[in-house]
């Protein structure tokens, strides 16, 4: 073997190591369950229990559903049937708390009675049942479950649309005008038996587009936008009242007529702190980011503004230095349709993360794409810090499968996200690793993708993290007509 020839198989060697550095543990293949089509929950589809243990909501063939335990080696420890359509899982007082409708159909959305389950973590065993809310018969709701991180508090909020229970209607579009227009806003709060403790109807702040979290103590922040006036008028609510404990306005330089692009609020580590972000088309006509970081214990708040126009933008493009030859080109155009993708507070440092997503439709069919991520990372005084890139190019039908999931764990911001570039039914899916001090990218790979069907992608809002592994859940994309879809599990080390 001559020098040249050994030089060739050792570049090859090391490139293909650099592509798929992480090792799969173990696999779930060809689980006996599969997962509902229309789950669509803040609190995804899974729950971590503890260091070493995670539930799953699944689809049963002998049961409308069910809550599976998987180890930290992919080992099932029990199984859980249960009736009904699930809509959220969370911890309780001690207790894996699922809710379900008991009715759902392409025709009316969620209808009938809610119900909610309390399983023991340890041994799944059904410990009791209860009926908690009954739907509106008449208008589409719009229902979403909080549960706090220690379990002391269980809520739910229910939008009530103006969209009819129409049978003509073949399924319930979000982007119906009826259904965005809402009528009624309920915050319900439950005591430790599950029975409903009060009903809140909030005093909204004054605006028109508006966005809610929840705090870590249980009371609840909700942010409008005021368009006529230019303003962001943010509330905070105790638990028990539906008048604002306190109102901070700040002002938004929103060019008139143009409505907000995205928008989104968290809560702050801190019980007080809500931060929000909004994209929106500025006085100069330009796409902008404002990051607002608000203290309701003082009335005060702080704010960052990023203007994309051309040459911020090049400028930011020309700083990424690729970490991975394979997943070097930057798609981060169309700005026009750049929204919100994630926001979460990381040790003392607020990421923001922003990239180009639309829907083009022709006439050979139509597809969602969705271009490379910018991480905005700030400072606990809302000073910009540093902006790293995701650089991947996602397609799907409709959106499925394009959020990233992240994890801090010793300063090392870790990362999953799916990547297509040759179609709709081509997914492979990234590994990466960042140093959030510094924001340089440490490790951008491809995840061994071997055993995975063609096809699946990781779903985001399921993935569990360990300190030296994590679990993925893919799930196929979503069929028309089809209520459930297939899913496969992988055990993945860094």
């Amino acid at each position: 073997m001559n020098s040249k020839t050994l030089y060739a198989i050792l570049t090859i060697l090391f490139l293909t190591s650099g592509l798929s550095a992480q090792t799969q543990l173990a696999i779930i293949k060809d689980p006996k369950w599969n997962v509902s089509a229309a789950f669509d929950s803040r609190s995804g589809t899974s729950l971590r229990l503890s260091a070493n243990s995670m539930a799953m909501i699944v689809n049963l063939p002998e049961a409308d559903f069910g809550v599976i335990n998987v180890d930290d080696k992919l080992n099932q420890k029990w199984t859980s049937p249960l009736l009904g359509f699930p809509l959220g899982i969370g911890m309780f007082k001690g207790q894996i708390l699922v809710i379900a409708a008991t009715d759902k159909s392409f025709f009316k959305n969620f209808s009938g009675s809610y119900k909610a389950y309390l399983l023991d973590q340890n041994s799944g065993r059904l410990m009791s049942e209860k009926i908690i809310y009954e739907s509106n018969p008449s208008f589409v709701e719009e229902p979403d479950f909080f549960f706090a991180n220690d379990g002391s508090y269980f809520r739910m909020s229910v939008r009530l649309t103006s969209m009819k229970r129409k049978t003509q209607i073949l399924a319930v579009s979000k982007s119906d005008d009826d259904y965005r227009l809402t009528q009624g806003f309920s915050i319900i709060n439950f005591d430790d038996q599950l029975n409903q403790k009060q009903r809140i109807t909030p005093v909204f702040p004054d605006g028109e587009t508006w966005t809610s979290s929840n705090s870590i103590d249980g009371s609840l922040f909700i942010a409008a936008v005021k368009a006529g006036s230019g303003t962001i008028n943010a509330s905070i609510y105790t638990s028990i009242d539906a008048a604002p404990l306190k109102t901070v306005s700040v002002p938004l330089d929103l060019r008139k007529g143009f409505a907000i692009r995205s928008i989104r609020s968290i809560a702050g580590k801190n019980r007080f702190v809500n931060y929000l972000g909004i994209i929106y088309v500025n006085q100069d006509k330009e796409i902008a980011l404002l990051t607002v970081k608000i203290n309701f214990a003082d009335g005060t708040y702080q704010s960052a503004k990023e203007v994309y126009e051309s040459k911020y933008v090049k400028e930011i493009r020309k700083s990424f230095s690729p970490i991975n030859k394979k997943f070097d080109d930057l798609q981060f155009s169309k700005l026009e349709f750049l929204g919100i993708r994630h926001m979460e507070e990381f040790g003392d440092k607020l990421m923001v993360s922003v990239s180009p997503a639309f829907t083009q439709v022709g006439s050979g069919g139509g597809g969602h794409f969705e271009g490379s991520v910018l991480m905005n990372i700030y400072d606990q005084a809302l000073k910009p810090v540093y902006h790293q890139f995701i650089p991947r190019t996602y397609l799907s039908i409709n959106g499925e499968g394009s959020e990233v999931s992240y994890a801090l764990s010793s300063n090392i911001l870790r990362m999953v996200a799916n990547v297509r570039t040759s179609g709709f039914s081509s997914v492979t899916s990234l590994y990466g690793e960042m140093d959030l001090k510094t924001g340089q990218m440490l490790k951008l790979n491809l995840i061994p993708g071997g055993d995975i069907i063609s096809g699946f992608y990781i779903n985001a809002a399921s993935v569990i993290w360990f300190n030296e592994s994590c679990i993925l859940p893919y799930f196929d994309r979503q069929r028309v007509f089809r209520t459930t879809r297939d899913a496969q599990v992988q055990l993945l080390k860094y």
